[in-house]
């Protein structure tokens, strides 16, 4: 009845007659996954540093008095991802490659950051074995309940990371109240001669977990490590969206004899096995000219003080000539934690991201700054990216570090860096 209608209305309408005869049709494999699936990209990357030539860091770089004023440093990288569906699993895949020279010299790496096999049962159950990485926390800089994950690079915490080969089982239930999903998840990471030697040196069997609340419009994770080849630890984290534009997040971690090296009064490394509380509050706030605003407030009570780092600081900048066994102590104890991007106790991350400034279409400008409070030394990174080509992606960035003698950011290798990174998507 409805075909007569519209030939006899069709003329009236102005429609044509293919319009008029034409049934809606839908096809629904247009929009089904595909079972193959490959992306990634390939970046280059240029920067210019300006050394600090009476930092710590520059006397651990360059011992004597023969180093570079500045440098220059050239990348080339590509990462590579896969995935493979299966009737009810799929395999992933994730590796990168890449290829850098600066003044030490040229060095290359490639490796498999991902590769495991996932498979879902049912709606409510799935498991997973191999390398992945694991992502638990809501903080953007630092994720103190990150038990079972590398650590982020809080001046770009939106890089790729590779993860450990572990296994894992997710259980998943839907409810109808004000609790209404709870999803548990198991991990277990071993540890031995040939498989993660980087999460520790201590061979183990290590058991991890995490139960995820949706409890009125709040999300909740309540996580574990247990003892093994790290200390035992107990972890929490929410976020809540206030309003439409304004989110709340916070994480709390416990460890257990925790177990770190410093340096004792005598200029000695020690081990010192104390418990440790760790802690994250955060927003993020977008604004009516669609500004977005990052805070983060963030307690590391496993890491050095200020009297720490500064006997840290003053070992490293002895005379390699009148004290070299001081200058070895002082490497090792770089390499122990003290090197760490952030090593020390409280911090203020504060990141705000503007896109589109004065209409210039396709561009986004960012302006980053991490405070050490205890020192209050600090980093500012303005930052612009561009991506008017298709698949492309540009950013210009430059690091200001500032602090007085023997803060952390005053003790940093350069005084300032610029860096340009082209990326292509694929």
């Amino acid at each position: 009845m409805t075909r007569w209608w519209c030939l006899l209305l069709g003329p009236l309408l102005g429609l044509p007659a293919s319009a008029q005869t034409e049934e809606f049709s839908f096809d629904i494999s247009s929009y089904e996954k595909k079972r193959f699936e490959w992306f990634g990209f390939l970046e280059l990357t240029a920067g210019h540093l300006e050394l600090d030539e009476d930092s710590a860091f520059y006397n651990l770089s360059f011992p004597g008095d023969d180093g570079p004023s500045s440098f220059q440093r050239y990348q080339g990288a590509g990462e590579l991802g896969a995935l493979y569906r299966f009737k009810k699993s799929s395999l992933h895949f994730r590796g990168r490659a890449e290829i850098g020279n600066d003044y030490f010299g040229t060095q290359d790496d490639g490796r498999v950051q991902e590769l495991y096999y996932a498979i879902r049962p049912s709606d409510r159950l799935s498991a997973g074995i191999g390398k992945r990485v694991i992502k638990w926390g809501k903080g953007y800089a630092w994720n103190p309940v990150g038990f079972v994950e590398r650590p982020k690079d809080p001046n770009d915490p939106e890089l790729t990371r590779e993860g450990f080969t572990l296994g894992t089982v997710d259980y998943v239930r839907s409810f109808g109240g004000a609790l209404k999903t709870v999803a548990v998840t198991s991990v277990l990471l071993p540890v031995t001669d040939d498989l993660n030697r980087d999460f520790s040196p201590k061979e183990d069997v290590n058991l991890a977990g995490k139960v995820y609340l949706l409890y009125r419009d709040t999300d909740i994770d309540v996580m574990f490590l247990a003892s093994g080849s790290r200390s035992g630890r107990l972890g929490a984290d929410f976020s809540r969206n206030l309003t439409s534009n304004f989110e709340l997040h916070g994480e709390l971690a416990y460890i257990n004899d925790e177990r770190k090296l410093s340096i004792d009064s005598s200029n000695r490394l020690v081990i010192v096995e104390t418990d440790a509380v760790n802690g994250l509050l955060g927003l993020r706030y977008l604004t009516p000219s669609e500004v977005v605003w990052i805070i983060e407030y963030y307690r590391n009570g496993s890491g050095y003080d200020a009297g720490e780092l500064e006997r840290f600081f003053r070992l490293a900048k002895s005379d390699p000539l009148a004290s070299s066994d001081l200058l070895d102590l002082a490497q090792r104890a770089r390499q122990s934690g003290f090197g760490a991007p952030n090593p020390g106790k409280n911090y203020l991350y504060v990141r705000t991201i503007k896109k589109e400034p004065f209409d210039v279409v396709y561009s986004t400008v960012a302006l980053t700054t991490i405070v050490n409070l205890e020192d209050q030394s600090f980093s500012i990174t303005p930052e612009l990216i561009y991506t008017g080509v298709k698949n492309t992606e540009a950013r210009l960035r430059l690091v200001w570090l500032n602090g007085s003698e023997n803060t952390e950011f005053g003790e940093k290798l350069s005084d300032w860096r610029v860096e340009l990174r082209l990326r292509y998507f694929f």
